[in-house]
């Protein structure tokens, strides 16, 4: 989210630096959005390697209504994936809508997005999801996915994640965290797929870069094929408005 009477220094003062925090307060409570530029080493999607090459992505996120959020991003492909996407082209575009609830021992949130492939000729999937947040050390979060249209339909996925902040200095902190997931797809093999570790340092303000290590759980869930990038690299910067 005027006394006219003769004030001593110390009482002006006081009343500047009230003043100040009260403006600052007022304009971080103006905050409504954020856009992000992501420059990354592959695109892993729930352990998928869906590029194995350079990507960029970039995101668009802004409160609409308290609580709710509206968001869009893409993926660019720098890199072609041995011939397998077009080189210098955006093949996803997302659009998300995620509703927040607060309550006193949960965090509660409700999502949908639309998956779309400019110049594929795929229809766009669509999924809803159910996040629980506890507010407590290490921020434990599940979330569960369910595929309502096109090729995710009837396919879930559940995803159980932790992580920690640590201010190091002033603008430099560090962020450790970890992931694990479960598929449940419509046809298939369900069980534990993939694991995720991660650490990131924002500096700067603006600037955060992550080095994410994907681990493989089980090879008849996530395949080996599927399977390509375990380390990815994130440069991201960010601004909020």
């Amino acid at each position: 989210m005027n006394m006219r009477s003769k004030w001593s220094g110390w009482a002006w003062a006081a009343a500047l630096a009230a003043s100040g925090a009260m403006a600052q307060e007022a304009k971080e409570e103006k905050t409504v959005g954020s856009v992000t530029l992501d420059a990354a080493s592959a695109y892993v999607f729930r352990g998928v390697t869906l590029n194995k090459g350079f990507v960029l992505q970039p995101s668009l996120s802004v409160e609409a209504l308290p609580g709710l959020t509206l968001g869009v991003w893409a993926n660019y492909d720098v890199d072609d994936n041995d011939g397998a996407l077009k080189q210098r082209q955006f093949s996803e575009v997302d659009l998300t809508a995620s509703y927040e609830l607060d309550l006193e021992a949960v965090t509660l949130s409700l999502g949908y997005a639309e998956y779309t492939y400019p110049g594929a000729d795929a229809k766009a999937d669509r999924e809803i999801s159910l996040s629980l947040a506890l507010p407590m050390p290490l921020s434990p979060s599940l979330t569960a996915y369910y595929g309502v249209g096109g090729a995710v339909k009837k396919n879930a996925y559940v995803e159980a994640a932790v992580g920690h902040d640590v201010e190091l200095a002033e603008d430099l902190s560090l962020s450790l965290g970890a992931t694990v997931g479960y598929a449940i797809p419509d046809e298939g093999d369900s069980g534990f797929s993939n694991y995720t570790v991660s650490a990131a340092i924002g500096f700067l303000k603006y600037f955060t870069a992550k080095l994410a290590y994907i681990g493989q759980l089980d090879d008849s869930v996530l395949t080996d094929a599927q399977y390509v990038r375990e380390v990815v690299f994130t440069l991201s910067a960010s601004a909020s408005f």
